[in-house]
């Protein structure tokens, strides 16, 4: 029989002693930790997980993630479960397509944006137990002023009047103003008629600057300026004498001198004309 030599052989006993050590089911042994041993690892650790933890590493969004979470806690409420808390710093902001806002504004600013900062917002309450019928009925018309002299000023023997003389609100008590509303016209208001006055107000905007023949006088600036349509007992309709146009005057008073009269042209619901000034001059001075 040939021997093999000693070095072989003890080669071949330290191989099978390795192979031996490797198979067993003891696993008492020092080895390095593989990628393949990683992935092992995580399955075992994703297999076994309970229901109620989280993954460190996830695609959901931690909002998405407390919303499921919320979701759970309605269906099984639970005493002793804690609610999961998304810190704020991670939190993305939210905010709606086109709005600039990270949360919906209450009714209380949205009007505070909308109204002036001194109108008065109407609370619900009073809303629901006003009657709109009543905040606009009309007022009944009586006498509020049942005499009154005028004096008698310039070389032409004029009567001043003011806008406040034929102010129909003042005098009758009248808004808005009805269509028989000549016919309640107090007696020192009727005499007006025909007479001779000189009345102090603003030009109401005309189509032109020069040669003007025939214009609106109007009792106050802001009516003028400013678009506010004026009450018929507010505006004069203006027709001057032949010869002697005007040029407009932008925001100052002037007085007029004119014959007045009581000329009502009232059509479809509407005052058209009230008052009238004929041969009339306009004293800009």
């Amino acid at each position: 029989m040939r021997k093999l030599p000693f070095s072989l052989l003890v080669t071949v006993a330290f191989s099978c002693a390795l192979i031996c050590g490797c198979n067993s089911s003891e696993n008492t042994e020092f080895r390095e930790f593989s990628d393949q041993d990683r992935i092992n690892s995580l399955e075992t650790e994703s297999a076994g997980t309970s229901p109620d933890a989280i993954p460190e590493s996830t695609s959901q969004s931690p909002i998405e993630v407390e919303v499921a979470a919320s979701s759970a806690e309605e269906g099984s409420p639970s005493p002793d479960s804690e609610p999961i808390i998304v810190p704020m710093s991670t939190a993305p902001e939210v905010a709606e397509l086109g709005s600039s806002s990270k949360k919906p504004v209450s009714d209380d600013a949205t009007i505070a944006k909308v109204l002036p900062a001194n109108a008065e917002v109407m609370s619900p309450a009073s809303t629901s137990s006003a009657n709109p019928a009543e905040r606009m009925a009309p007022l009944e018309p009586k006498l509020l002023i049942a005499e009154k002299t005028f004096q008698i000023e310039g070389p032409n023997q004029a009567l001043r009047v003011s806008f406040d003389d034929i102010d129909l609100l003042k005098v009758l008590n009248m808004e808005p103003v009805p269509e028989n509303a000549p016919e309640m016209f107090p007696d020192w208001l009727k005499n007006l008629d025909g007479k001779r006055v000189l009345i102090r107000g603003f030009m109401y905007p005309t189509l032109s600057k020069t040669g003007i023949t025939y214009f609106q006088h109007v009792r106050d600036n802001e009516i003028c300026c400013f678009g506010r349509t004026p009450k018929i007992y507010d505006r004069i309709s203006t027709i001057l004498q032949a010869g002697k146009p005007a040029e407009y005057i932008q925001g100052r008073p002037y007085d007029v001198l004119g014959t007045l009269r009581m000329d009502p042209i009232y059509e479809d619901g509407e005052w058209l004309q009230l008052y009238l000034l004929e041969d009339a001059i306009v004293l800009d001075k």
